[in-house]
């Protein structure tokens, strides 16, 4: 947390205007919540009216009517009393006579109708993804809770996050919805803690977190996109066919939608967009420009962002099921059912691509699957046959010899604690002091996105332990780079290099490339 920029930050017209959006102390709750939901919009969520204001008046009505007047409030908030909220409100409809009036107590209360359940109980998931929405409700009233936006893109409050040192809980994976609703409490108390170590109001905390924290991560230019590895089926619905007919280019000039897709999901994989009814076609091809990113509290919980668009012959459904070859393939023999993230072959591909020239398109404007060179690594299971296999040999040809790195160099993390970087390169000072320009972690397979972005985490808390400008991490298939920020930020979702292993060793043209970012005197230079 850079103090200094804050204090610049909070007096700036800009500042001023954030933590007055984020202000709890409001007279009409309904307005500050649409206008802090309106702002979320600019980051990839739905774009909103000015008539939902009306919607929204009436569904916080509801939701505050079921939640005081039923007794689901606890007197005081912990950990306990959240999860038993959690576990046991529902949201039922208010009773209505013949004339359509509202039926009230005698107390003037709503009377509920016991049988018209809005939300169950027990329905976790739609619970998860109702925390948004509930998150605003509870910040109006209770100061232990922060709002909670972004439902599609969590992973920018991750990023935001790591720009301001607050390192989240760890994000379950289960299919039990529960855990992403607790998960939610876990969240606020990070950010309680944080509010409270600087000394910063609700609005603060709030206006740090979703806007200051943008101003802390330098600006990075995207590097071309990795060659795919994977090719990616996911479905489009009526409301996104105006985007997909402009290939992106919508009024608001954003050229990038996000889908549901695979967790293991790459960036510069291929993606498959096929139109649902009433069109049920194959519309376009497109390339994910973020690896699949997990959003605990989405109903889809694995999203990427698409980019480079190109719009072909429509393949509709019939056309699938006439063909020989594509008529055998899994998901169309199950009629398309459930094709979010669904993985093709290689040959499935090719067989597409081959029914696409047949109608007429061009395939030579299709991104074609990565093929890289022969290059023979011998037998990978373990995450020290990444290293000495693999990284290490790939250090070699940059100019490092075994005396530019310390492998699981011992660092200070706390009074007992050490953290054991895998690789750090050029260390100086005293020990469990040490600088180092670069460290790189290694992990044998970080195809889930939850893998990679616990290596990054790691990663990043050991280059920020040693004030590194450069952090790697690798796994058996790809070599990733983040330049690392003088605040110990780095963008998990815009790398300064990531290619194909197999890539770098054979293509001259990214080897130099490598090498230019991180060849052995470059790196040493900065030391």
């Amino acid at each position: 947390m850079n103090n200094q920029l804050w204090n610049l930050y909070k007096e700036s017209p800009r500042g001023k205007t954030c933590i007055e959006l984020f202000n709890p102390e409001v007279e009409d709750i309904a307005e500050g919540a649409f206008k802090i939901w309106r702002y979320a919009s600019n980051w990839g969520e739905d774009k909103i009216e000015d008539s939902f204001i009306e919607n929204l008046r009436g569904i916080m009505w509801l939701w505050f009517n079921n939640l005081w007047q039923r007794g689901f409030i606890p007197e005081e908030w912990d950990t306990e009393s959240y999860r038993t909220f959690s576990e046991n409100y529902d949201i039922l409809r208010p009773l209505l006579d013949n004339s359509g009036n509202l039926l009230l107590n005698d107390d003037d209360t709503l009377i509920f109708d016991e049988e018209s359940c809005i939300l169950r109980k027990d329905d976790f998931r739609y619970k998860a993804t109702n925390i948004p929405f509930l998150s605003l409700i509870l910040y109006y009233h209770f100061d232990v809770f922060k709002p909670l936006l972004l439902q599609r893109r969590f992973d920018i409050i991750q990023r935001n996050c790591d720009a301001l040192g607050i390192d989240l809980p760890q994000m379950p994976r289960s299919k039990d919805y529960k855990a992403y609703i607790l998960y939610y409490f876990d969240i606020c108390k990070a950010w309680n803690a944080f509010q409270q170590e600087n000394g910063m109001t609700d609005a603060e905390v709030c206006a740090c977190i979703y806007d200051f924290a943008n101003m802390l991560i330098e600006d990075r230019a995207l590097t071309e996109l990795p060659k795919p590895t994977n090719v990616w089926l996911t479905g489009a619905g009526t409301g996104d066919f105006t985007f997909l007919d402009t290939l992106g280019k919508t009024p608001d000039g954003n050229d990038q939608a996000i889908w549901a897709c695979n967790e293991r999901t790459r960036r510069g994989d291929i993606i498959v967009l096929y139109c649902t009814s009433p069109r049920s076609y194959i519309h376009s091809i497109w390339r994910s420009n973020s690896g699949g990113f997990f959003n605990p509290f989405d109903y889809y919980h694995c999203r990427t962002r698409v980019c480079d668009g190109v719009i072909i012959p429509p393949i509709t459904f019939k056309d699938l099921k006439a063909d020989d070859y594509m008529s055998q393939v899994p998901i169309v023999r199950r009629n398309l059912q459930g094709i979010n993230g669904i993985e093709l072959t290689a040959k499935d591909y090719a067989n597409l691509m081959r029914m696409i020239q047949e109608k007429g398109g061009d395939v030579s404007k299709l991104p074609q699957l990565f093929e890289g060179s022969s290059v023979e690594f011998g037998e990978i299971k373990l995450e020290k046959d990444v290293e000495e296999k693999i990284l290490i040999p790939m250090l070699g040809k940059l100019g490092y010899n075994e005396n530019d790195w310390t492998r699981q160099l011992s660092q200070k993390a706390g009074r007992k604690e050490k953290a054991i970087p895998d690789f750090v390169f050029f260390p100086k000072g005293e020990k469990h002091f040490e600088n180092a320009p670069m460290v790189i972690e290694a992990k044998l397979d970080m195809a889930p996105i939850q893998e990679q972005l616990k290596a990054f985490k790691q990663g990043l808390s050991y280059a920020r332990m040693l004030h590194s400008a450069i952090l790697g991490i690798c796994d058996k298939e790809r070599f990733i780079l983040y330049k690392v920020d003088k605040n110990g930020g780095a963008d998990r979702n815009n790398p300064i290099f990531e290619d194909h292993w197999a890539s770098i060793y054979s293509d001259a043209e990214v080897g130099a490339t490598l090498n230019h970012l991180i060849g052995r005197e470059v790196v040493r230079a900065m030391a």
